[in-house]
């Protein structure tokens, strides 16, 4: 599409091309594949560490999350690379100077440093310098005339200003969802903390119930930190490649206003003056453009920044009205089991205190028998003794009884011989006196 500027005709931006595609999304896309399974399988080898795996394996946003890391931090890689050979392009690309210059026309001039460019290779042809060399020397050539020059040096630098933005798009896409993945993360994690809050859980297993709580919590701030800090390191590197990019953009702009400037004939130039003074113009433009992007970033790093401590802080507030709402009602249904097994508790030991009376009183009573027991037993001894001691009487009695009889044996027959005609003794019937008496 072409625009009317001072009765001459302006090109305007081309659209990419499928090459620019592939290179703005396909490679980063490649290269970031290979940077996650590299980071991956160094998880599992040398850089296998607890921590590790909990922030980067411990739920699928956090590989989401570091994987679109790993595609941005390759767009920005490849963008360094490419701004590197630029830069290398700038310091060494230059037209050639020609003695006939003056005596020649300015198409014919055009014409001439064209079939230099073609000598270049595709890399340069494509760069910023090189493509906006060949783009002003075709708009020359084909209007024969630098008239407009000034102005397509403008489109020109805006055309590449427009370039570089759109070449950024991946990675400020990309740097704007990995903080949305953050709050899905939490979202998910607050959410599965509290379902496994349930009141049967609850009732039969609080450990395993504050376990499922703790883990949705730990899901749903380990995924926002994760998210936030990769975020926070694709600002830093985007903001230091748009300023890189920026200063090689104004690089090109004086080199190709040092190029073109004096190849043409006095009127020309003097034609063009005007163009050259909107150049010059142009660049404080540019650099005051670049300390508003700046700025603009700063602010909106800024903003950003009040805006998630603000959100954390609410999410904090919130998280804790539900944790202490839900921590009440467990401890409430905790404290009815308790009280209910501690009910439980008493009447088996009331029960137990029962059994153990009436065990006492058993107790007492074969104490008491047994107690009897040995009285009788002690008077059984008792009449054990009295017994042998009637026995040792007896037998004592009986040999007195012997004595006796021998005595009046001996007294009957004493008598006898002294009086020769005594009675004698009755003997037996003593005996079975003394032995009734007895």
């Amino acid at each position: 599409m072409a625009v009317q500027s001072g009765g001459c005709t302006l090109s305007r931006p081309k659209s990419n091309s499928v090459i620019n595609i592939i290179w703005n999304l396909g490679w980063p896309l490649l290269w970031g594949a290979v940077f996650s399974i590299t980071f991956y399988e160094l998880l599992n080898g040398p850089l296998n560490n607890e921590v590790l795996h909990r922030y980067f394996l411990g739920h699928p946003i956090a590989i989401a999350t570091t994987v679109m890391f790993f595609i941005a931090l390759a767009a920005l890689l490849l963008r360094g690379l490419n701004l590197l050979g630029q830069q290398l392009i700038i310091s060494s690309l230059a037209l050639p100077e020609s003695e006939a210059q003056w005596k020649q026309s300015d198409q014919e001039q055009a014409t001439e440093l064209l079939e230099h460019t073609e000598s270049w290779s595709p890399r340069v042809q494509s760069s910023y310098l090189g493509a906006r060399l060949v783009s002003l020397l075709e708009k020359v050539q084909s209007s024969g005339s630098v008239t407009a020059l000034g102005d397509e040096m403008k489109y020109a630098s805006e055309r590449d200003a427009d370039r570089q933005y759109e070449g950024a798009s991946l990675v400020r896409i990309i740097i704007w969802a990995t903080p949305m993945l953050g709050f899905l993360g939490t979202v998910m994690g607050i959410t599965q903390a509290l379902g496994d809050l349930a009141g049967q859980q609850l009732g039969n297993d609080l450990n395993a119930a504050m376990q499922g709580l703790f883990g949705g919590l730990y899901v749903a701030f380990d995924t926002t930190a994760v998210a936030l800090t990769l975020s926070i390191v694709l600002m830093f590197c985007q903001f230091m490649s748009d300023q890189l990019e920026s200063q090689l953009l104004l690089d090109v702009d004086q080199r190709v206003e040092d190029e073109l400037r004096g190849r043409f004939s006095r009127q020309q130039v003097a034609s063009s003056e005007p163009g050259i003074n909107a150049l010059d113009k142009l660049t404080p433009v540019l650099e005051e453009l670049v300390n508003t992007q700046v700025t603009q970033w700063n602010s909106a790093i800024t903003r950003i920044q009040s805006q998630w401590q603000q959100w954390t802080a609410d999410q904090g507030d919130a998280m804790g009205q539900s944790m202490s709402v839900a921590l009440l009602a467990a401890l409430e249904q905790q404290a009815v089991i308790q009280q209910q097994q501690w009910d439980r508790w008493q009447s088996s030991l009331n029960e137990n205190a029962g059994l153990l009376v009436a065990n006492q009183e058993k107790m007492n009573q074969q104490s008491a028998l047994l107690e009897r027991v040995i009285e009788a037993t002690g008077e059984v001894n008792s009449l054990e003794q009295a017994l042998n001691a009637n026995l040792s009487q007896l037998q004592e009695t009986r040999q007195f009884e012997d004595a006796v009889i021998s005595l009046s044996a001996a007294i009957q027959l004493l008598s006898t011989r002294m009086s020769g005609t005594s009675k004698p003794l009755d003997l037996n019937g003593d005996s079975d006196q003394h032995g009734k008496a007895a």
